[in-house]
């Protein structure tokens, strides 16, 4: 007898370790997902294959068909309820044969729009480590013959079996993707300089940030007494005003509790808005708005995030402590001019009264000397008392940030509601205090505007610096108004004439019912 022959495995043996050998040959978990379906689909001569996968709660999240099934199951739309055998699957954790769907006692008997009709049904529950990852389902033998117990016990092996090359799949993804992290971020924020390259850091992460979940968008959130002030920003810029302000409430509960919250969407999209704790530089949330997150990325996603927030922490009060290092050296050079201030030019003038309250008996010549060194001395002082006013410089008023967010919180009375405020560059140092009040009084005055006659719900402030222009764009969403029909008021006649002062221009633009954009542009100095 020839010994190939006695060695020789059953057709089904075969068949089901070709199977587990084409599955575990992909590492790619949606590539094991779906080799997995159409494994089952061809062990068993099954016409309709998915596994439904499921999250902690037995809910199902995403749904992997065969080739045959997946277009119908595209248009249906919406993820299974778990009614009807689908949830007596999950229900019993065992397999499930039944010959005549609608015959057996939990089988509702209906299926949803685009969902093909199922008559001969074969379930069985994939486990990871005893715990439900998926339900894979079969539907319709072909030539509408029965599934048999030995299409049941190939479907419980490969069930078993891929419930390993799952978690395997798994691994490899969640190494993956902590692997582009640290790529992406190891190195953002090791090598600063000043307040440019800290900015510059700020851009990179949560650009880096952005490419390593697939979102939409990420933004840098920070929250000052009830003001949400949007920094850092990659993905839809144009859309950011909006997203944060949907998620407003999201990111001042995680500043406050300093737990990060995750709010999922459909379609393995998620939100995720994780506080930025920081020890100088005030709290703050990065917001990663519809992330793709699978299943295996789940909580690594959210974890890494977090130490991004945290890198982001460290960053900031980099740039704190450099703008408080500045300031104490500012401070210090003013204690110093103060005392030379004292020292040279009071002590000098003390004396050229003494010389002149000295000189009232003097005879007119000695007099006359006497008044003409004192004019002389005071020549001196007036040139050093000119020196210290330009080493003083404009005055040491607060920073044009600080004024903006005080006049915000200020009109968050008047409106009813606390303005977004965006920022875009190194504000602060755009410009010179002199075109900064002008910055502060043509927003108090479009903000009185807008809570004249606007009868807006939110207004959106952009600060803007590029290396030539400075922008203020605010934006409301009130009833707005035909600019056709409408005269120029002096109000926009007064921002009007402080922009052309600066060199620079107003534009205006609204309609009825979509709000008003107002945009202030002068040139930048400094």
């Amino acid at each position: 007898m020839d010994v190939d022959q006695d060695l020789e495995l059953p057709a089904e043996a075969r068949a089901l370790l070709d199977a587990v050998v084409a599955i575990g040959s992909d590492l790619d978990l949606r590539g094991v997902l779906t080799r997995i379906v159409e494994a089952s689909c061809e062990l068993t001569g099954a016409e309709y294959g998915v596994l439904g996968i499921v999250d902690d709660e037995g809910d199902f999240i995403d749904l992997v068909p065969n080739a045959a099934v997946g277009e119908q199951f595209t248009q249906i739309g919406r993820m299974p309820e778990g009614h009807g055998l689908l949830g007596l699957v999950p229900r019993e954790r065992r397999s499930i044969r039944v010959d005549h769907v609608a015959d057996h006692p939990v089988s509702t008997g209906s299926f949803p729009h685009s969902h093909p009709l199922i008559d001969r049904f074969l379930g069985a529950p994939v486990l990871v480590r005893d715990q439900a990852f998926g339900h894979l389902y079969l539907g319709n033998k072909r030539g509408h013959e029965e599934f048999t117990a030995t299409d049941q016990a190939l479907v419980e092996a490969l069930a078993r079996a891929a419930g390993t090359m799952i978690e395997n799949a798994r691994t490899y993804e969640q190494v993956e993707w902590r692997r582009r992290w640290l790529a992406g971020t190891g190195e953002v924020g090791r090598d600063l300089t000043g307040t440019t390259s800290v900015e510059e850091a700020l851009d990179e992460l949560v650009v880096s940030l952005r490419d390593l979940c697939g979102a939409r968008l990420v933004a840098y959130v920070r929250v000052d007494a009830g003001l949400l002030e949007v920094r850092q920003v990659a993905g839809d810029t144009a859309a950011a005003p909006r997203v944060v302000e949907r998620y407003a409430d999201q990111v001042r509960d995680v500043t406050s509790s300093r737990v990060p919250e995750r709010i999922p969407h459909d379609h393995h999209r998620t939100t995720l808005v994780v506080p930025v704790h920081t020890r100088l530089s005030g709290p703050g949330a990065i917001l990663v708005d519809r992330a793709e997150e699978t299943p295996s990325l789940r909580d690594i996603m959210l974890d890494l995030v977090s130490v991004t927030a945290a890198q982001l922490g460290l960053i900031l009060d980099r740039r704190q402590a450099l703008s408080e290092r500045a300031q104490l050296l500012v401070a210090r050079d003013r204690d110093r001019i103060a005392r030379d201030l004292h020292d040279l030019v009071i002590q000098r003038l003390f004396a050229t009264g003494m010389q002149l309250q000295g000189a009232r008996a003097l005879d007119p010549a000695e007099l006359r000397t006497r008044v003409d060194g004192a004019i002389a001395e005071l020549d001196g002082v007036i040139k050093e008392l000119r020196s210290v006013i330009f080493e003083l410089g404009t005055g040491s008023g607060r920073p044009l940030l600080d004024d903006v967010r005080a006049l915000l919180s200020e009109y968050a009375a008047v409106l009813g509601f606390q303005p977004l405020l965006r920022i875009q560059g190194p504000v602060d140092r755009a410009l010179v205090p002199e075109a900064g009040s002008h910055v502060l009084s043509t927003l108090r005055e479009s903000l009185s505007n807008v809570a004249r006659h606007a009868e807006a719900s939110s207004v959106t402030v952009e600060l803007t610096v590029s290396s030539a222009w400075f922008r203020l764009r605010v934006v409301d969403d009130g009833r707005g108004f035909d600019p056709a029909t409408r005269t120029t008021g002096s109000g926009t006649g007064n921002l009007r004439a402080r922009a052309q002062e600066l060199g620079g221009h107003v534009v205006v633009s609204s309609a009825p019912g979509q709000g008003t954009v107002l945009e202030w542009v002068i040139p930048t100095v400094g």
